[in-house]
């Protein structure tokens, strides 16, 4: 019954893509017959070896295992992933990893028609914010007892760890982490005689630079108001910041941080087309080109810039703190789909997770590492002025919910965006009905 009430939430995760709670399946045990003449000795050789077709013994250990996994990250990130999977393979001769590359918007969609006709990947990379939506459905296998017997996770950084962490229990590890904070281009702020920001700005600061920097050159600020959960994911750390969250998102707090967006957005501080751009179109149109001065942006940009204007002087500075300083993760998390080969499983899960793995993955992939070990290992982190900062964000940054039906609550607030940018409603009865939308969510 719970295998078929799986696969009709996955159903219609795949045409709706928002993903349902359902309760975590359980697996049978199988019982062994047993004669009164077995002794405990003979019942636990036989738990734990199998006779070849030579009539030798090999103990379960030594069997050999496939166990495929999935990712979803660019043809340079797979690079160092493979390579990883490589030396895991090594170090595990017996254990055969198997991959296959999905498009970062399709994966979600991927496993849960995988989940729908039970043909799932073993190991698979995820979106941080995906990782509880699949645990409420029980798909995502529950590694609790393996998570605290490795006892690694007290070197996670909060945000990351809470991502992976659903009703008590853990179903994912954190694998590589990023967040947002402010870009802001050097030359511009140079030629009007403008100091840089840093992190003792205030609020009242950051909206005076934005209204400042605004020329008929370029604009003052440029953030993702595009309705998707990239979003949702540009909008949310203000929220935050004025000290509201999805759950109150008809408070004070978050009227007052939707209406310096719109602010903003009506003042022509921001380009009109933000509504339908990218982080990455809005980067490649607007920032890369100088043609704003300060972007609410991903690390994960720099790498974008390298490719799109190699030349740009630019720096960045954490949010300005308004009731916090707030800043969303995002990453990505292992999760284990089936437990058919567990123990293979779980040891590629901690082999790629470990702090020394963890630290080169992060950083030649252009990620932070969710580790706080392996942070403080890395020169680059502690030095490099652009990813220095973006770790001191990481302290204080905090994961989407974490909810089961966070793509429900996301669509709320993205049309609570859309409609006020629009002119179609006020922020106050935008969040308004937002609010209501979500209540009837939880």
């Amino acid at each position: 019954m719970k295998s078929i009430m799986k696969k009709v939430f996955a159903l219609l995760i795949v045409s709706t893509l928002a993903i349902s709670m359902l309760t975590a399946c359980s697996k049978s045990s199988k019982d062994a017959d047993k004669t009164d003449q077995k002794s405990t000795e003979t019942e636990k050789k036989n738990d734990t070896e199998k006779k070849n077709d030579t009539g030798s013994v090999s103990t379960k250990e030594d069997e050999p295992v496939s166990i495929e996994m999935w990712y979803h990250i660019s043809p340079d990130q797979a690079k160092v992933l493979l390579g990883m999977l490589d030396e895991f393979m090594e170090e595990n001769p017996n254990i055969k990893v198997t991959t296959q590359s999905v498009a970062f918007a399709e994966i979600k969609k991927q496993l849960s028609i995988g989940v729908a006709a039970d043909k799932l990947p073993d190991v698979t990379l995820c979106d941080t914010v995906d990782n509880i939506s699949f645990a409420a459905m029980g798909a995502a296998v529950d590694i609790t007892d393996e998570v605290e017997a490795w006892g690694e996770l007290d070197h996670y950084f909060d945000g990351p760890r809470s991502s992976a962490l659903y009703d008590g229990k853990y179903y994912g590890v954190p694998f590589y982490s990023n967040c947002l904070a402010i870009m802001y281009n050097k030359d511009i702020f140079d030629e009007m005689g403008l100091e840089y920001p840093d992190g003792s700005w205030t609020w009242t600061e950051f909206a005076d630079l934005v209204a400042k920097t605004t020329t008929e050159d370029h604009y003052g600020l440029t953030m993702c108001l595009y309705k998707s959960e990239e979003g949702t994911f540009n909008v949310l750390p203000f929220i935050w910041q004025a000290g509201a969250d999805f759950s109150s998102l008809d408070s004070e707090g978050a009227v007052e941080a939707l209406t310096m967006i719109n602010d903003f957005y009506q003042k022509g501080y921001m380009s009109k087309e933000l509504v339908s751009m990218t982080q990455a179109d809005m980067c490649a149109s607007l920032f890369a080109t100088g043609k704003s001065a300060m972007m609410v942006a991903g690390s994960w940009l720099r790498t974008n810039i390298k490719n799109e204007n190699p030349n740009l002087n630019y720096g960045v500075t954490t949010f300005a703190t308004y009731k916090n300083g707030a800043s969303p993760i995002g990453g990505g998390n292992i999760m284990m789909m089936k437990d058919d080969h567990k123990e293979a499983s779980w040891k590629l899960m901690e082999f790629l997770c470990r702090k020394e793995n963890s630290l080169k993955f992060c950083e030649d992939a252009g990620y932070i590492s969710p580790r706080t070990d392996a942070v403080e290992m890395s020169t680059l982190w502690a030095t490099d002025p652009i990813m220095s900062v973006y770790c001191e964000q990481l302290k204080v940054a905090k994961a989407r919910g974490p909810h089961p039906k966070w793509p429900e609550i996301s669509s709320a607030i993205q049309y609570a965006v859309q409609d006020t940018v629009s002119g179609v409603k006020t922020p106050e009865q935008a969040l308004k009905d937002a609010a209501a939308t979500v209540a009837e969510i939880k």
